[in-house]
């Protein structure tokens, strides 16, 4: 997860804040006054690992220029926020996709929004209080037992009508699947 890299990145001589850009692939350092950038970025890619590497300056430009008219740069105790955002896309998203394969009834998808946001809200809070996940791949590895949690939310939400929690766990693991 982002939080705990910013909060590494925060920490190295020279930076006034790290950032990341609101999909995690690109990272800017926001320097202290008479830093030495050279020396800041060797030590960032340093603690980021052999994977990284600086973007030449046409790079830099063309990924930083969205800024300045709103292009979401997170530091590292706005990430939650981000990871909340995610969770509120999904529960508009996956009772839409569910109800495509798998009609909810009365109510039903509204039912399911709600489920998938508490579950999802939930599960970002525990892994952001753990210090995140060394794997951005985490949430599809959780994703089933985060499935079946939601459906045994939703059948419990009530509703006569609708589907049993067995059939809206399969249709939500396969929307993700």
């Amino acid at each position: 997860m982002l939080a705990p890299v910013l909060a590494r990145l925060d920490g190295l001589p020279g930076v006034a804040r790290a950032r990341a850009d609101g999909t995690g692939t690109y990272l800017r350092l926001d320097l202290h006054p008479g830093a030495e950038p050279a020396a800041v970025a060797r030590a960032a890619l340093a603690a980021l690992g052999p994977r990284a590497a600086e973007l030449s300056p046409a790079e830099a430009t063309a990924q930083l220029e969205g800024a300045a008219r709103g292009d979401l740069w997170l530091a590292a105790d706005e990430v939650l926020g981000l990871s909340y955002l995610e969770a509120r896309i999904l529960s508009v998203r996956l009772p839409a996709a569910v109800e495509r394969r798998l009609p909810l009834g009365p109510g039903g998808a509204t039912r399911l929004a709600e489920a998938v946001r508490a579950v999802l809200f939930a599960a970002v809070e525990r892994v952001h209080a753990e210090g995140g996940r060394e794997s951005p791949g985490w949430f599809f590895e959780a994703w089933p037992a985060l499935a079946a949690e939601i459906a045994t939310r939703h059948a419990a939400g009530g509703g006569a009508a609708g589907p049993d929690a067995a059939a809206v766990e399969e249709a939500l693991t396969s929307a993700l699947g």
